[in-house]
């Protein structure tokens, strides 16, 4: 018979932690890439397949490996329901499911998940790739199939308190930049008048619209990754002194 004890100290655990009955606090290292959305968990370890989690926490989790290779563990505080019943498909190959409520942030002992403005500042970072493709590429997937170098590569400059610089390809742009709960906000940004035919153009116009919006980030040791809708900009850390 289980004590009173133990069953005052089990709701006290769920109190605290927010859980629900069926819910529990794990330190678990998520993965993401082809055919894989797992996490793993305990020793010995056992893979878990997400399932039954809505959209806005899949977001979180996915913006928590963005930037980093396919596949790449994660440690991760959360709030999940497990099960030893296996999902269809790919999950059968996992030891059961995972149904993830709640992203608590970053396991102890792993840096904080959570991104402030103090880590950008003094960081100047380079535009890369848009959705996975290198610059050359999105200028041929727009239809600019013999499009001219660009005569800048776009950059975000990251100064004190809060200010930030850079370019579009095409013009000079500066102003403010704020981070609250992993979202990047610019704006209002000013802007030289320069006008740029053909993809410098079109890459501007693109830029300033996402600038103009909420941007998810995610940071790694050498690269930023904004998010603004379904379209990723993944920018490479260069900055000025190496």
């Amino acid at each position: 018979m289980v004590s009173y004890q133990y069953r005052l100290a089990t709701v006290l655990l769920l109190l605290t932690t927010g859980c629900q009955a069926g819910q529990q606090q794990i330190d678990g290292f998520y993965r993401y890439g082809h055919e894989v959305n797992t996490v793993c968990t305990g020793v010995p370890e056992a893979c878990y397949w997400l399932v039954d989690t809505s959209d806005e926490i899949r977001q979180q989790l996915k913006q928590q490996v963005a930037g980093k290779p396919p596949y790449t563990p994660v440690c991760l505080k959360l709030i999940a329901e497990l099960a030893d019943e296996k999902a269809d498909g790919f999950g059968l190959d996992y030891d059961g499911s995972i149904r993830v409520v709640q992203l608590l942030g970053g396991c102890d002992g792993v840096k904080d998940t959570a991104i402030s403005l103090q880590d950008l500042q003094h960081h100047r970072f380079v535009l890369e790739r848009i959705n996975d493709m290198t610059l050359t590429q999105y200028a041929q997937e727009l239809g600019f199939v013999e499009a001219e170098p660009l005569q800048k590569i776009p950059e975000l400059d990251f100064g004190e308190q809060g200010f930030v610089s850079g370019n579009t390809g095409c013009n000079q742009i500066s102003g403010q930049a704020s981070v609250t709960d992993n979202t990047l906000t610019l704006g209002p940004l000013r802007s030289t008048r320069m006008y740029c035919p053909g993809f410098a153009g079109e890459l501007e116009l693109q830029l300033l619209r996402h600038y103009d919006s909420s941007l998810a980030i995610t940071r790694t040791e050498k690269s930023l990754v904004l998010k603004a809708g379904t379209t990723k900009l993944e920018y490479k850390l260069k900055d000025w002194v190496q």
